[in-house]
């Protein structure tokens, strides 16, 4: 079953068409005795805590809906400022965002939030974009941990299961969606994520959490954080991590990682920070569904250097440096990778006149890939970046903002990524943005070199079954985005953003069947031109100082231009309801609600469909002894023992549910 309904008229019948439609998704998958039974106790639960609190929530803060709307962001800008002040569309993911989401693994966190596409491809393999082209391994979407990017020149794309940060480090997570080429140059087609670590000068906290649940998962993590002196502090983490996956299948995980913050203040005006980490982790593995389950050993470090200096109370300078290594090995040497990448940036914020808040700045970047499966087994790419912003004070409600970054590598060579966006203030709190950009995706290590024969298993050993070429005439894609953005807050008491957008993208590099007999051929080219178009709505409503629900929508078309097909991974309709009860005597419940619609994806013998799906997630947790210990116990997708969520080489994989205790220790 799929939910149709019209994007803008929302009902051809009227506006209760869509409330009959959700009526209908909710009871075809509420239908089971056991989720009815879940419900009702859920709610049990909720009215007996609600009355037994008595005088109590005269001294229980208010939900604030303004402080909530106007966190603080750095990644649209690469300077702080407010979340309505933003050029893009931007949803921030907070630390109790994290805490209270039940979520163990960090692509899953991005599901409530409006516009994203996430899939569990296989076991701990996930696929994350924004507005569509969700593949798995996408490559159009950034993501980086405190500024330092983690996508794999390689795939061209992010190894989620090779994660390289705690849940517990993270500050906030800022999801940008649309472009982003401007700020952080090629790759940001999508969008940007930025997470961001909590400071150890702002952060004391000595914590010990244990979680524990079905399929065997298993999971410790402590972490210290405090300040030594006046001048220095740090924090440390670690952790180890292991599941068997499910049943039948080989997706078992086994991850020890560890992570390091130092910063230290040298002036007042001037701070240094030191970030490091390592990870090393075995999992379950299948490339294809025709050949044999391996098992994978991937291995990651990083360490980064980052110098901030204040000039003047409006002049911020900022000089950073990274290094990072990975590498990923099969078993049985069927594909061995090693990547590595140096970074250098640096820029300078100021304001001129009072009315211009200009940024500037350049980056140096090399990568180098060695690979069995690359022609002449190792490759290179070196980048040279260099961008400058300008936000302009028009009128004291009207801001424009208009910046453009200039890249050159060594695979297609130089291309520029402008922006302009006008920002109208009818309120403090009524904001309307029009933004036009542009942004491109460079061509993958393999989608340009890779050269590979895949044989069968046995008793057939030997015999080719596949084969990919990679090609070096490949150009980039580039997208031209149109979006419109308005944000309020109703009577005071309803968050509200709503987001459109058009996208006009070109030159799509897609894989494609370059010969269609046994043994197959694999090759990549710039086969097509797409439009991508749609609307994502959002609103945060605090019924109760106790109660806060958030729901959004969002609707999406994918279509190749003057071909009668959609693209694949695009689902037409998502929504998502979030009830969130938080009470005086330490109690608290989160409810959450995922659905999203069916969905075409490409395989070897031609199209196939996933069907839609609605995932059920509850938590429920008991603070006690001054909040000092925490008791916790999470179910995730409730509503189906089992789903697949796409369709690939691999087959189609079903998510099984997870259902685990948590127990975590404050120490302050």
């Amino acid at each position: 079953m799929a939910l149709h309904i019209f994007p803008v008229h929302f009902c051809h019948k009227g506006t209760c068409g869509a409330t009959v439609k959700l009526i209908e998704i909710l009871v075809m998958h509420f239908k089971k005795p056991l989720i009815i039974t879940i419900i009702l106790l859920v709610f049990a639960v909720i009215v007996d805590s609600a009355s037994a609190q008595t005088d109590d929530f005269k001294d229980f803060a208010e939900i604030d809906l303004e402080a909530m709307l106007d966190i603080e962001i750095v990644s649209a800008s690469k300077y702080r400022q407010k979340l309505s002040e933003s050029p893009n569309a931007v949803t921030v993911i907070t630390s109790e965002d994290i805490t209270r989401s039940g979520a163990v693994d960090i692509p899953d966190l991005f599901r409530m939030v409006p516009g994203m596409d996430v899939i569990n491809v296989y076991g701990n393999t996930y696929a994350v974009s924004a507005r569509g082209f969700n593949e798995r391994l996408g490559g159009r979407m950034l993501v980086m941990i405190d500024g330092r990017s983690i996508y794999t020149n390689f795939f061209g794309g992010v190894f989620w299961e090779n994660e390289e940060v705690f849940l517990e480090d993270i500050k906030q997570i800022e999801v940008i969606r649309g472009p982003g080429a401007t700020m952080w140059g090629a790759n940001t087609v999508n969008g940007v994520i930025n997470i961001i670590t909590k400071d150890p000068e702002e952060s004391r906290e000595y914590l010990v959490a244990v979680r524990t649940g079905t399929k065997h998962y298993r999971e410790g993590v402590f972490r210290f954080s405090d300040r030594l002196t006046d001048r220095f502090s740090v924090s440390l983490t670690g952790g180890y991590r292991e599941d068997d996956g499910t049943r039948g299948q080989n997706d078992f995980r086994r991850v020890p990682k560890a992570t390091g913050r130092a910063t230290y203040r040298i002036t007042d005006n001037s701070v240094v920070n030191i970030f490091c980490g390592v990870n090393e982790s075995e999992a379950g593995l299948v490339f294809t569904r025709f050949t044999p389950e391996a098992d994978v050993h991937m291995r990651s470090q990083y360490q980064m250097v980052r110098w901030e200096h204040t000039l003047v109370s409006d002049s911020t300078f900022h000089l950073q440096f990274y290094h990072s290594y990975w590498e990923f090995h099969s078993d049985d040497t069927v594909l061995d990778i090693e990547e590595r990448k140096f970074d250098l940036e640096l820029q300078h914020s100021f304001t001129l006149n009072g009315t211009n808040r200009i940024v500037w700045g350049g980056n140096l970047r090399s990568v180098e890939v060695a690979s069995n499966y690359v022609k002449g087994r190792t490759e290179h790419d070196d980048i040279i970046g260099l961008f400058v912003q300008d936000e302009i004070r028009l009128y004291e409600n009207l801001v424009l903002v208009a910046g453009v970054k200039y890249e050159n590598n060594s695979f297609t060579g130089r291309d520029f990524s402008p922006r302009g966006s006008l920002l109208y203030s009818f309120t403090d709190n009524q904001q309307v943005r029009l933004s036009v950009a542009r942004a491109y995706r460079t061509p993958s290590f393999a989608e340009s070199t890779i050269s590979l024969v895949q044989k069968m298993p046995p008793p057939f050993s030997g015999v080719p079954l596949l084969a990919a070429s990679g090609n070096q005439g490949i150009d980039v894609e580039k997208m031209t985005a149109f979006e419109l953005g308005y944000r309020t807050i109703l009577y005071g008491k309803i968050g509200l953003n709503v987001e459109l957008y058009y996208n006009e993208l070109d030159r799509l590099v897609k894989d494609y069947i370059e010969q269609p007999m046994w043994p197959y051929v694999i090759s990549w080219d710039n086969r097509y031109n797409a439009i991508a178009k749609g609307m994502e709505v959002a609103v945060d409503v605090p019924l109760t100082p106790w109660w806060l629900l958030r729901a959004n929508y969002t609707y999406q078309s994918v279509e190749y231009k003057r071909i009668d097909q959609d693209y694949i991974g695009a689902p037409r309709h998502k929504f998502n309801i979030e009830s969130r009860f938080t009470f005086t005597n330490g109690f608290s419940m989160d409810v959450r609600l995922h659905y999203v619609d069916e969905a075409k994806w490409n395989s070897l013998t031609g199209r196939v469909k996933t069907d839609d799906y609605l995932r059920l997630d509850i938590r429920i947790a008991q603070r006690l002894f001054n909040d000092r210990l925490e008791l916790s116990l999470v179910g995730q997708n409730l509503t189906d023992k089992r789903h697949p969520e796409t369709f690939d080489v691999v087959g189609e994989y079903q998510v099984d549910r997870l259902i685990y205790g948590q127990v975590t220790f404050r120490f302050r």
